[in-house]
C-alpha cells in the first residue's frame, strides 16, 4: 500500500512539474499532447525537452540514493556517498578527456564508464588484501584527489575560448538532455545497478555486522560487497556519464529515509528510492524555472546538502563513525 501510494504521488508530482517551466503549459494542453491530440511547439517542448528531463531526474535520483544507502551498509559509515570510491571523479575524468579530444557523445559515455571502473580497479589494488574497510575509503579518497589533479590538468590546457566553457559548465552537473538513445542506455545502466541493490537489499543487514558474524550465518561478505560495489559504480559512472557530477544527493537522501523508516537498511534502500526520485525532481525543475538561464545542478544540491551534512557532522561529534 506504502509503494503504491508512493508512486502514485511521483506520477501527480511529475505531471504537475511538467508545466512548470519559462514556457508554460496547461494542464489541458499536457494531457491533449500526451493523448497525441495536440501538435506543435508545445508537443515538442513536452514530448522532446521536458518528458525526457523529468523521467531522467526521477532515474538519477532514485539511482543515486540507492547508491549512497548502499554504501553506508557497506562501510557502516554513515557519512559514505556513491563517489567516495572516487568513481565520479575517474568517470569525470574520462568524460572531460572526451570532450577535450572532441569525441562524440557516445564515445564520452564509453570513456566515462571505462575511467570509472579504472578508479575502482585502482581503488581496490592499493587496499588489496586489507580487511580494514577505512583503508579502502582512504584508498577511494587518494584515487579521487588523483583524478581531479589530472581534470585540472586537462582544463590548463583546454581552449579558453571553446573547450574550456563545455567542460565547467559540464561539472557543475545538469539533466539537459541532449541525445535520447545516450539517456536511454545510461538510464539502463542505472536501472539494471539499482535492481541489484535493491534484490539485496535485506542482505545489507548482515553487512551491517561485524565480519566475523557475518560469515557465521553463511554470508559470502567479500563477494557480496565487491558486487554491490561493482552496481553502485555502474550506476555512477552512467550518472557522470550523462549528467556530470551531481554531489550530495547520495549522502542526503539516505538519511532522510532513516529518519522516515528506522535503522532497518532493507527498508532504508527501499525508502530512498522514493524519496531520491522526488527530491531530484524538485531540485531539477528549481535549476531549469529559478533564472532565465538554467542553474547547475550542483549548486543546488550543494545549497541543500552542506547544511545538513553539518548537522550530521555535529551529531556526530564524538561517536566513532
Amino acid at each position: 500500500m506504502k509503494i503504491l501510494f508512493a508512486l502514485i504521488f511521483i506520477i501527480i508530482l511529475s505531471l504537475i512539474i511538467l508545466g512548470i517551466g519559462r514556457f508554460e503549459l496547461s494542464y489541458l494542453q499536457i494531457f491533449d499532447i500526451l493523448l497525441g491530440k495536440t501538435e506543435g511547439r508545445e508537443a515538442f517542448i513536452l514530448l522532446e525537452l521536458r518528458l525526457p528531463r523529468v523521467i531522467l531526474a526521477l532515474i538519477v535520483g532514485a539511482s543515486l540514493s540507492v547508491a549512497g544507502a548502499s554504501f553506508q551498509a557497506i562501510f557502516r559509515n554513515p557519512l559514505a556517498s556513491p563517489d567516495i570510491l572516487g568513481v565520479a571523479s575517474g568517470a569525470a575524468f574520462g568524460a572531460v578527456l572526451a570532450l577535450l579530444l572532441g569525441l562524440n557523445i557516445y564515445l564520452l559515455t564509453a570513456f566515462s564508464f571505462s575511467f570509472g571502473l579504472l578508479s575502482l580497479a585502482l581503488v581496490l589494488l592499493i587496499a588489496k588484501d586489507s580487511h580494514n574497510k577505512i583503508m579502502i575509503i582512504l584508498s577511494g579518497v587518494i584515487i579521487s584527489a588523483l583524478f581531479q589533479s589530472f581534470i585540472s590538468l586537462l582544463k590548463y590546457i583546454a581552449d579558453p575560448q571553446d573547450t574550456l566553457p563545455v567542460i565547467t559548465y559540464w561539472l557543475l552537473g545538469s539533466l539537459q538532455v541532449g541525445n535520447l538513445k545516450q539517456m536511454i542506455i545510461c538510464s539502463l545502466g542505472m536501472i539494471i545497478g539499482s535492481i541489484i541493490i535493491v534484490i539485496y537489499r535485506f542482505k545489507h543487514n548482515i553487512l551491517m555486522l561485524e565480519d566475523i558474524e557475518a560469515r557465521s550465518l553463511g554470508l559470502n561478505i567479500k563477494a557480496l560487497r565487491l558486487g554491490l560495489i561493482f552496481a553502485s559504480t555502474l550506476i555512477v559512472a552512467c550518472v557522470v556519464s550523462i549528467c556530470g557530477i551531481i554531489g550530495w544527493i547520495g549522502l542526503i537522501v539516505p538519511h532522510i529515509a532513516r529518519m522516515i523508516a528506522g535503522f532497518n537498511t532493507a527498508k532504508v534502500i527501499a525508502t530512498s528510492l522514493f524519496i531520491g526520485a522526488i527530491f531530484m525532481l524538485i531540485i531539477d525543475t528549481l535549476s531549469r524555472s529559478l533564472a532565465q538561464q538554467e542553474l547547475p545542478i550542483s549548486i543546488l544540491s550543494a545549497v541543500v546538502g552542506a547544511p545538513f551534512f553539518i548537522a550530521i557532522l555535529y551529531k556526530a561529534k564524538g561517536m566513532r563513525i
